[in-house]
């Protein structure tokens, strides 16, 4: 009995493993360099000019970060 629960469960952990591998490597194409010193994120809409040290989110609200 112990060993029919064994392959069903070794199946499910893989597949959550597999699904937080692929989670994770979503991210690592998230920023696009626009031009130098301006850093586009593509999953929030937001861009980032590191020299003024500011970020404009997708609506047009432009805020300072130190």
């Amino acid at each position: 009995m112990k060993a029919s629960y064994l392959l069903p469960l070794s199946i499910v952990i893989g597949c959550i493993i597999l699904s937080f591998a692929l989670v994770q490597s979503s991210k690592t194409e998230r920023y696009q360099y626009i031009e130098p010193n301006v850093v586009f994120d593509k999953s929030e809409g937001t861009l980032y000019y590191t020299d003024k040290k500011q970020y404009l989110d997708k609506k047009g609200d432009l805020y300072e970060y130190e």
